[in-house]
């Protein structure tokens, strides 16, 4: 319903821009929230973020898939002289030869992670004609052909990425939470500077109309004798002052406005009518809950453990080589020619029993012999660079662990300082009526009655960045443990 509610006011005010006709919208914290969630341009950049991520990380879970493919030479036709050997001569010679041929291949294949091979499942078909004074046509298949290839003794990247990637995508997926959490504080900072702004303006209205009445007053008690021309004199110069005030207030409300505005992406032309936020969700956290919920769910810590394990990774790719290698490629099938000089070959013998064997073994191997120390320093600069990582990480842990407590700490004493600075405000406004009373009656001077007037404006102003920095603690909290206080849950992923 709240959504709803959200749509119909966006849909309002497109319909209002293209008509070129101003509406005023009365804006709550939370309606500013629901639509940075829903149509900000920080919303959109967040969305696509995590989807490269989410693609980065299919793409690592499909190369573990089976993988098929299909290779085709449908048409190679040659005519040319080729260096050929003569068995009965025993020596090689050119030979002109005139031939078309094509040939098919289908291909399964299939990743081991625990050993870093790979398995593949074969077939052939293969043709070939042959032009000149013998013209002829040979067919050659290979029904199937089972191949399996794989590292001896080396390094191992399937197994290190099995344990990565899906480290990488859920670190991604709480990053996403996080910079929600980080747009909404964006969101509070932009509608608390028009709050600033607008109370401000308002302050400077409500200043520039007492000071021009109690200006009248002074300059009849200027006539009467009550008020010095010094006093009069500092009168005049608050009301050249309240004009200048009022002109920059208004510029700082136009400029808070229009940032509200284009955060949220609505039409430049909207006036806002923000709504003070009168309710604070939670007034207190446990510390050592906060601390629990920073250490399981912030996408921080994900990065320390990624880090670590890119740096074993590196560690173990380097030792890897500086050691004896090897690499093994084994193979076993069946395959079937049909077709010679003497008559054609046909497509249906060469699937048809019986069947040549067909087996091949390789094996390679790379014995580093003399590199001059380069495989020994990468090793040790690798090693270097995992310790230092790892030294790194506790230290970052430490870190976040104290400013963790301490933004708990600073949270709960959040709520005293909301109902002390609306406490001072009230008192502040209350003085100050008083003193303009006694001023036109009087009985207070000049200095008095701008001293009152200077603590009112800043109790007020106090008020509302109290209330602002309650929000943005209470906001940051949420990013950090990526929790909410209020409903007590963790904030989950929710998929698109």
């Amino acid at each position: 319903m709240k959504k709803l509610f959200i749509l119909l006011i966006i849909q309002l005010l497109l319909i209002l821009e293209i008509s070129a006709q101003e509406i005023t919208v009365r804006l709550s914290l939370n309606d500013a929230l629901e639509l940075a969630r829903e149509q900000s341009l920080q919303a959109f950049l967040n969305e696509h973020y995590y989807m490269a991520h989410y693609w980065a990380y299919r793409s690592y879970r499909a190369d573990y898939l089976p993988s098929v493919s299909l290779q085709a030479n449908p048409l190679s036709y040659s005519n040319a002289s080729r260096l050929r050997y003569n068995s009965n001569t025993q020596t090689d010679e050119y030979i002109r030869t005139e031939n078309l041929s094509s040939d098919l291949q289908m291909n399964i294949s299939q990743k081991l992670a625990a050993t870093g091979g790979t398995f593949f499942l074969e077939s052939e078909l293969g043709r070939i004609e042959n032009f000149g004074n013998n013209d002829y046509q040979q067919y050659s298949s290979v029904p199937f052909r089972l191949r399996y290839r794989q590292k001896l003794f080396g390094f191992n990247p399937m197994k290190w990425q099995r344990k990565i990637e899906p480290l990488k995508f859920e670190k991604a997926k709480k990053e996403y939470i996080q910079s929600v959490e980080e747009m909404h504080i964006s969101t509070i900072r932009h509608f608390f500077n028009l709050i600033r702004a607008t109370i401000s303006l308002e302050m400077a209205e409500t200043n520039m109309k007492n000071t021009k009445n109690l200006l009248k007053t002074a300059r009849r008690r200027f006539e009467l004798g009550t008020v010095s021309r010094e006093e009069l004199l500092d009168l005049r110069l608050s009301e050249n002052n309240d004009g200048i005030a009022w002109q920059e207030a208004k510029l700082n409300y136009r400029e808070a406005n229009e940032n509200l505005l284009n955060f949220l992406m609505l039409p430049v032309d909207t006036e806002l009518d923000i709504k003070i936020p009168d309710k604070m969700p939670v007034t207190g956290v446990d510390v050592e809950r906060v601390l629990q919920n920073a250490l399981d769910n912030n996408p921080e810590l994900l990065q320390l453990k990624q880090q670590i394990l890119e740096n074993k990774r590196n560690v173990a790719e380097a030792k890897a080589g500086r050691h004896f290698s090897a690499d093994i490629n084994v193979s076993y099938g069946i395959s079937k020619d049909d077709g010679n000089l003497m008559k054609d070959g046909n497509i249906g013998t060469v699937y048809q029993p019986d069947f040549d064997n067909h087996q091949m073994v390789s094996v390679g191997v790379n014995i580093p012999i003399l590199d001059w120390g380069r495989k020994k320093g990468q090793y040790e600069m690798a090693k270097s660079r995992k310790q230092i990582a790892e030294v790194s990480a506790r230290k970052t842990l430490q870190q976040f662990e104290q400013n963790a407590m301490t933004r708990a700490i600073a949270f709960n004493i959040q709520k005293s300082k909301v109902e002390s600075a609306a406490l001072s405000d009230t008192l502040a406004s209350e003085s100050y009526e008083l003193t303009m009373t006694r001023f036109k009656t009087g009985k207070a001077d000049v200095l008095r009655l701008t001293n009152s007037q200077k603590a009112k404006d800043k109790a007020t102003l106090q008020y509302i960045n109290a209330l602002s920095e309650y929000w943005d603690s209470y906001f940051y909290l949420r990013k950090l443990t990526l929790y909410d206080f209020e409903n007590e849950e963790v904030l989950e992923f929710e998929e698109f």
